[in-house]
């Protein structure tokens, strides 16, 4: 019996080893679509091997940081060489953010996605329409991945 948990316990580490590899090629993918300084996606996980990959970087920590609507919300809500800055990461200052939320099939938000940036940019309905295009691609993703959050971490 403890040779079919060790066996599933492996199956599981890869499947979630697959599903950030995916994840980090969107990620990727939405980062050079927007032409931004990161696109991050967090998910509401409630399996430990993905909450360590789900907040891998300075840039995953200050999106986590951020609260979340139910809608698509913009930092700065105008773009302005003035605005001051949202925040730090690393070695730049944060001067727009994009922020998604990420819903499983029963319309539950499991997650985000987000886009930051070092400079305020407008962010256009074409931007818009490739954000929510993005989410679907993440969500489809998450569906067949067999991905779903914990309810108590989903407020978050």
């Amino acid at each position: 019996m403890p040779q079919q948990a060790n066996e599933m316990t492996a199956a599981g580490r890869a499947e979630h080893e697959d599903l950030a590899q995916v994840i980090a090629r969107i990620e990727r993918l939405g980062k050079g679509l927007f032409g931004v300084t990161a696109c991050v996606v967090l998910l509401h996980a409630p399996d430990e091997v993905l909450a360590e990959t789900a907040f891998s970087s300075s840039a995953h920590r200050f999106c986590a940081g951020l609260p979340l609507g139910e809608a698509l919300q913009l930092m700065p809500e105008k773009a302005s060489p003035f605005s001051p800055a949202l925040g730090k990461v690393d070695n730049f200052e944060v001067r727009f953010c994009a922020l998604q939320p990420l819903r499983d099939r029963a319309g539950n938000v499991v997650g985000r996605v987000a886009l930051i940036h070092e400079r305020t940019r407008d962010f256009t309905s074409g931007d818009g329409h490739w954000m929510v295009d993005l989410a679907a691609l993440i969500e489809r993703e998450l569906h067949f991945s067999g991905f779903s959050a914990a309810s108590s971490r989903t407020g978050s």
